[in-house]
């Protein structure tokens, strides 16, 4: 049992320090692991519109491609391979997806449609958001997410 008192945490702000804050935190980039390292990159960077920023051998058959996009300060994704592994990668039942702040989802949509992406959620109002989910080539789900004005 975790017991918290006032000397564990302080409020600033109205919010509670403590944790990482004080070494600013900020997302940096999230790693997948795929099958197939050349058909995950014509997504990425041919579709979605990604650069290749760095490319590494980590160990004797594991290898990772480093993404982001040309104008984003920060976020990208780490493209992980084996080049021992044969088939499928099998994803984690926690496993989500991840985010893509989008300036129009519909007209993302029309772009992702002439690659023929799949397209799991039509785009959907929800508030001030409008968002869809699609599917990159090893099954990952991407939602585009439009703040809408």
């Amino acid at each position: 049992m975790t017991s918290t008192n006032a000397s564990d945490s302080a409020v600033v702000s109205g919010t509670i320090a403590g944790g990482l804050n004080s070494f600013k935190p900020r997302l940096s980039h999230v790693a997948y692991r795929v099958a197939d390292i050349d058909r995950a990159l014509h997504f990425y960077v041919q579709v979605l519109g990604m650069k290749e920023q760095l490319r590494m051998q980590l160990g004797k058959t594991l290898h990772e491609a480093v993404l982001g996009f040309a104008d984003a300060r920060a976020g990208g994704v780490i493209l992980m391979w084996d080049t021992e592994r044969k088939g499928s990668i099998e994803q984690a039942y926690g496993y989500s997806r991840f985010v893509l702040s989008v300036a129009d989802v519909d007209g993302a949509l029309q772009h992702l449609a002439k690659h023929e992406t799949k397209v799991i959620t039509q785009p959907t109002d929800a508030g001030a958001f409008r968002y869809a989910l699609i599917k990159d080539p090893d099954g990952y789900v991407i939602e585009l997410l439009q703040i809408k004005r």
